[in-house]
């Protein structure tokens, strides 16, 4: 067994079975901000799988924060599907939590229905090509309102947590970064000044939610853009954030924009978890390590090492839902590793195709695609050991067929 990947870990009031945690990822598109049946399905595989939090989102807080393809708490109407998503995957054995998204500039203005996106500074986006407009002080008080509300939201339909997004070049961190908030009020110019807007939206969440509702961060580690925040002004931040009464600092690297891979095979396993080590140091609170992390064996280690105190299994979760489960009974041979190709799960998502995963069909389809015993046994031949083959081979046998795989 692996130990401490497999040892429970507890934040605030929320108990954890294991360290393995699924972050929010844009993988599976929303209906109008609703959740969607094949969702459920997706998410409950994973829940079965052994995982002990999986994160969904990013959640749309209000109309400007994000397109209607994603999850939404941004209203009451939304809570019914919200509250049946969360008992499913309670009932499957992990708990849920909500990623609060705000895109910031980051929202192409088709999403918002032809609305101007916003952000802390008339900056524009190398992202979209758009122009955002400069938030007005009593429009950030009512965003930051925003994202209070909607932790209340997701605590009223039965999550176990909430996630604030301060990273890859969202709203937060427009606000944190020199890059984009040239702004010469209180939310703009020295580093306590473009902290402000975070540290008041940890509070006001804290205050909606109480002390014993689990609130965590995603911050990024580095931004690897050209006079960009590093580890050191993120170390700097993190500290507030604890002292805001954030529970939880899940460490990532980067912006959409960098020229920095993030998860693409190239980018060597673990090749972040020096950012999250860096921030575990001068912090109490638990840090999360991710980004190519795929292998329970290098998690267990990072963990043995004091680098981190949860480990971020993405993709990883999309490719092998079961990932969790045979770890822990040893079977690591059977894992279906993520190749990071980013071929079924990203890259489709930028032209609004359907998005699947390249060693797992299942992916997304868990229940158009479920695997069932046959109803006869029968002897199957299959002739060609190339992919298409052996991925017939290998669901034939699961459904209790004798298989034979012939290759010259």
């Amino acid at each position: 067994m692996l130990n401490p990947l497999f040892s429970p870990i507890q934040i605030n009031r929320l108990e954890l079975k294991n360290r393995i945690v699924m972050p929010a990822m844009h993988f599976l598109p929303a209906e109008d901000g609703r959740v969607l049946p094949h969702q459920v399905d997706f998410f409950a595989e994973r829940a079965q799988g052994g995982v002990a939090l999986i994160i969904i989102g990013g959640c749309t807080i209000d109309e400007t924060s994000g397109p209607p393809d994603m999850i939404s708490v941004q209203d009451d109407r939304f809570l019914p599907e919200l509250s049946a998503l969360a008992e499913t995957v309670q009932s499957k054995g992990a708990r849920i939590a909500a990623q609060l998204f705000h895109g910031g500039r980051y929202v192409p203005s088709a999403a918002l229905g032809g609305k101007k996106p916003v952000s802390s500074s008339p900056l524009r986006s190398k992202y979209t090509g758009e122009t955002p407009r400069e938030l007005s002080l009593e429009e950030i008080k009512e965003i930051q309102a925003h994202y209070a509300l909607a932790a209340r939201r997701a605590q009223r339909a039965g999550f176990d947590a909430v996630v604030i997004i301060a990273s890859a070049g969202y709203l937060i961190s427009q606000f944190l970064s020199p890059l984009v908030n040239r702004r010469r009020d209180d939310y703009g110019g020295d580093s306590p000044n473009r902290m402000r807007f975070a540290l008041e939206v940890a509070r006001r969440v804290r205050q909606e939610v109480g002390s014993a509702f689990p609130i965590f961060f995603r911050v990024s580690g580095h931004e690897f853009m050209e006079g960009g925040l590093g580890i050191q002004d993120t170390q700097v931040f993190c500290r507030e954030l604890q002292k805001a009464g954030v529970d939880m600092i899940n460490v990532t690297g980067g912006w959409h924009e960098t020229r920095v891979p993030q998860i693409t095979m190239g980018v060597p396993r673990g090749a972040f978890v020096y950012l999250a080590q860096a921030v575990k140091g001068v912090l109490s609170i638990p840090v999360m390590a991710c980004n190519r992390i795929n292998d329970p064996c290098l998690a267990n280690q990072i963990l043995l090492d004091g680098r981190a105190d949860l480990i971020g299994f993405a993709r990883g979760l999309i490719a092998d839902p079961d990932l969790a489960n045979k770890a822990l009974a040893g079977r690591f041979h059977e894992i279906n590793r993520c190749l990071a190709c980013n071929q079924g799960c990203f890259d489709p998502l930028f032209e609004k195709k359907p998005v699947t995963c390249l060693v797992n069909p299942r992916a997304g389809a868990e229940n158009r695609l479920s695997i069932t015993p046959a109803g006869k046994k029968k002897k199957v031949l299959i002739i060609g050991g190339g992919p298409a083959g052996m991925e017939a081979a290998r669901v034939a046998s699961l459904r209790g067929h004798h298989v034979v795989l012939y290759e010259k």
